[in-house]
């Protein structure tokens, strides 16, 4: 388990996820997918602790889940083989939200932006996503409620080039 988040009553249960996720950009590991819960508490929501999956791809937020749970959050890692998909909610979130009746929040670590799937108002598998081979496929994109400014190594990709100066020797004859 990550550090606690400082557990704080939220008026909203977007305002409970988006801290949630802050907290989880700013100290889980971007290699891996890091995310908890909000709960309903006298007075609103509140955010659980984060949970680290310790792999690229899915966390598993079962330790978490109660009655009070009313949303899950996470992050989406950004690498070479997701980089197309990171910005969607991938089919097993969006079932997990829709068969729990929970509010499914993600952000993506390649465009910072924070999404939110609510099965009761989103409809699912709602953007095309076509691959060079022809395949196409559907994925749930639900909409953006946040943003996380990103971590200073992130923001800008430095490609290195390397310059080589040749020196030719000459012999001048005088």
């Amino acid at each position: 388990m990550v550090n606690l988040l400082t557990l704080a009553v939220f008026a909203t249960i977007d305002e409970a996820a988006i801290s949630g996720l802050k907290h989880a950009a700013a100290i889980c590991d971007p290699q891996y997918e890091c995310g908890g819960v909000v709960r309903a508490v006298p007075g609103g929501f509140e955010a659980s602790a984060l949970i680290s999956s310790k792999r690229p791809f899915g966390v598993d937020l079962a330790e978490f889940y109660g009655p009070e749970v009313v949303a899950d959050f996470h992050t989406h890692v950004c690498s070479i083989h997701n980089q197309a998909f990171a910005d969607f909610f991938s089919m097993s979130d969006a079932i997990v939200n829709q068969e729990l009746h929970t509010v499914g929040y993600m952000l993506s670590l390649c465009d910072w932006n924070i999404r939110r799937y609510d099965p009761s108002q989103d409809d699912r598998d709602d953007e095309e996503v076509d691959f060079r081979s022809g395949r196409v496929i559907y994925l749930t994109c639900g909409h953006i409620v946040g943003w996380v400014p990103p971590l200073p190594e992130e923001e800008v990709a430095l490609e290195l080039t390397v310059v080589r100066r040749r020196n030719r020797l000459t012999t001048h004859s005088t």
